[in-house]
């Protein structure tokens, strides 16, 4: 029997600061699965795979409904309905999916500053992760709802304020010369 309040207890206190720290994710689930189940690791694999927004396809979501974990379910519920929702508000299109979060997520979506915007995206689904596993206290629910913070947390960790900046004067230039070419088709018509 795995020990889940030894794990737990032991996983390192995260919050969302957008700060860095020194936690590395690979490291943390190397050493996290080497204290869990075979049933538990295929868990963690899957939503392993679903964080990486690897292999998300019929077959995916097919096993997910399967497994008898319901954080895996809701979560991977949640965060398809999330990246649909943020393709469509990209492409300019509505939204027409049933989806609880969809007016958080319009609002975020509105927001100008890029960096801002990013942050909000985050915060709405750390808190998602929290509200699944929020009555499962002490069980493979919860570590699944860390191992989601672990990956968030992880992501700011890698963006330091150089990369960061680089990464978004990139950005800004890309949809500036998008702009000027859509522009110019637009007079040429």
């Amino acid at each position: 029997m795995t020990n889940y309040p030894f794990i737990i207890a032991s996983f390192p206190d995260l919050r969302l600061t957008f700060l860095r720290h020194p936690l590395e994710a690979d490291k943390a689930v190397a050493e996290l699965r080497g204290q869990l189940s075979g049933k538990d690791n295929h868990l963690v694999d899957l939503l392993e795979r679903e964080l990486a927004g690897e292999g998300l396809d019929e077959e995916f979501y097919q096993e997910v409904g399967r497994s008898r974990c319901r954080f895996l379910k809701e979560w991977t519920a949640f965060d398809r309905k999330f990246r649909l929702a943020k393709l469509s508000w990209l492409e300019g299109k509505g939204y027409e999916e049933d989806f609880d979060e969809y007016d958080k997520a319009r609002r975020i979506f509105t927001i100008d500053n890029l960096l801002e915007r990013e942050k909000a995206l985050d915060r709405l689904s750390w808190d998602k992760a929290e509200e699944i596993a929020a009555f499962d206290v002490l069980t493979i629910d919860t570590i699944l709802s860390l191992l989601v913070h672990l990956h968030i947390a992880s992501r700011w960790n890698r963006l330091d304020p150089k990369t960061g900046a680089e990464l978004f004067r990139k950005l800004v230039d890309e949809v500036k010369s998008t702009f000027q070419g859509f522009n110019s088709e637009q007079k040429q018509e």
